[in-house]
């Protein structure tokens, strides 16, 4: 799944009209939406671990 399919899939889920979505669409979307979510948390994951270990860096350096 890459940025592409992701944002054809919810353009496509957002502009449907008046036709109500159906339970397998929402299914469809929602899975899209958990996905986004599970790859930005991850993405967290490294961003904090790095600035931990960028703070431990500066921590242990003599002050000027």
């Amino acid at each position: 799944m890459n940025h592409t399919h992701i944002k054809d899939r919810l353009e496509q889920a957002l502009h449907r009209g008046r036709h109500k979505a159906t339970e397998e669409e929402l299914v469809e979307v929602a899975a899209v939406v958990i996905a986004v979510v599970g790859e930005v948390t991850a993405e967290l994951v490294v961003l904090i671990g790095e600035l931990t270990e960028r703070v431990a860096a500066l921590e242990k350096r003599p002050a000027k």
